[in-house]
């Protein structure tokens, strides 16, 4: 039996509804945490414990987590999405406004940070594994999503920071790079990076958010996962192949 407790934190882009379905579906508790920045891209069913969430501090977050904990019990997993919606508008760097990098960029980490240690909270003196999830365009950069390129990456570092800091306290941090259009249709139609190789995608496609990505993520908190920390983890079909 499935004893895993799951916080699938959601800022922005809604990734989470679609793996708080799936890993409700494979046998866990899950509590989804939203801004409600935009409508759910799935209906994540009754099992799911919806928790409306603020990112902007980490106190407000907290709050969240500790009304999360009141209904599913504290969390063995901490899944993070934090892409707000307006670092998908493509324009070139020379036409970035302060206001749009730290509406784009800015709140992106922040929100990241937050959840952070937001989980740490719950998760301090028991462990746990946090993933932060997010589109594979920090590895190439993406030449008219500056903001959301280096928003991503900064996420990676602190993903890596993190698990250099709680690896022996118990807590895995791991980066999954998904392909962007396994993350959400908002990302079709955007200019994003292109391979010239005559087979793109090892695969041949991008991978299922909910049939492909959640069961990794899932894998990523069973004790054999837990082996990794500061991982760059791509599930983008074998597009890119980096380190």
């Amino acid at each position: 039996m499935n004893a895993s407790v799951v916080y699938v934190l959601t800022q922005g882009i809604d990734i989470g509804s679609t793996i708080a379905a799936a890993l409700a579906a494979r046998g866990a508790r899950v509590a989804w945490l939203s801004d409600g920045a935009e409508s759910a891209a799935v209906d994540p069913g009754p099992e799911v414990v919806r928790v409306p969430a603020g990112f902007a501090s980490r106190a407000e977050l907290e709050r969240s987590l500790a009304a999360a904990q009141e209904q599913v019990g504290p969390p063995t997993q901490v899944i993070v999405s934090a892409i707000p919606r307006i670092a998908l508008r493509a324009q070139d760097i020379t036409t970035l406004s302060d206001d749009d990098w730290r509406a784009a960029c800015g709140a992106a980490m922040k929100g990241v940070l937050h959840a952070l240690q937001a989980a740490y909270t719950q998760m301090a003196g028991r462990g746990g594994s946090v993933v932060v999830i997010g589109p594979s365009l920090s590895l190439p950069g993406a030449g008219h999503l500056v903001a959301l390129s280096t928003a991503i990456e900064g996420q990676r570092g602190l993903v890596k920071s993190t698990a250099r800091q709680w690896g022996q306290r118990g807590i895995t941090v791991n980066w999954i790079a998904a392909s962007p259009r396994s993350l959400s249709p908002h990302f079709d139609g955007l200019p994003l990076p292109v391979k010239p190789d005559a087979v793109m995608v090892a695969l041949g496609r991008p991978l299922a958010l909910g049939a492909e990505i959640a069961p990794f993520i899932e894998f990523l908190g069973s004790p054999a996962g837990r082996v990794m920390t500061g991982a760059t983890l791509m599930l983008d079909g074998g597009e890119w192949m980096v380190p």
